[in-house]
């Protein structure tokens, strides 16, 4: 655990591009936005193993079954472009999701190169079944931060993540989202 004295966000040494004393120092990249990032994005994960490890269910492989369900007879493509992971990853994901009986996958008959999938009937009570838990992963995560705390939190996360979608290697596009008529989320 990091010291309450170095808690504190504090981006003078990032500021610019000249080090003011060297090369940083491990305290330094506590108080990094990338690497308090990536351990939010840690502790987020390992909230959802503890909260559904029951459902043998990683976050990436809900949020394709959402959006498969949301958006039937989905290709490979579109998906890992509405859920923002790469192609490969995608079609592990889709492998896996398909293994499991939770999505069945066809070729359509109007387009032979592609492979569209759409969720089971277990897939669906799945996915009911798993909303308490989801909600708790939500509410632990953020159960540090006080109410007005964790609506500023979203607030300037979502800022973040929609001004910064571009330099993503996987940028989120819902512009084939038929729910959304196509458009993007809104910051």
């Amino acid at each position: 655990m990091v010291p309450k004295e170095r808690r504190k966000a504090d981006m003078a040494f990032w500021e610019n591009d000249s080090a003011p004393a060297g090369a940083p120092t491990i305290s330094d990249m506590y108080r990094s936005p990338g690497h308090l990032i990536r351990r939010c994005q840690q502790i987020s994960v390992s909230l959802f193993a503890d909260e559904l490890g029951e459902f043998d269910l990683t976050p990436i492989q809900y949020a394709a079954l959402l959006a498969i369900r949301d958006e039937p007879d989905i290709d490979q493509r579109s998906l890992s472009r509405i859920i923002a992971i790469d192609r490969s990853t995608v079609g592990t994901v889709l492998k896996t999701l398909e293994k499991k009986g939770l999505i069945v996958r066809e070729i359509p008959d109007d387009n032979q190169r592609i492979k569209t999938a759409r969720v089971t009937d277990a897939s669906i009570e799945l996915l009911d079944g798993t909303f308490a838990a989801v909600s708790r992963v939500q509410r632990r995560l953020l159960e540090p931060l006080s109410p007005e705390e964790q609506t500023i939190f979203l607030e300037l996360l979502s800022k973040l993540v929609d001004l910064n979608n571009t330099a993503s290697r996987a940028p989120l596009d819902l512009s084939k989202r038929k729910e959304l008529g196509g458009g993007q989320p809104s910051t």
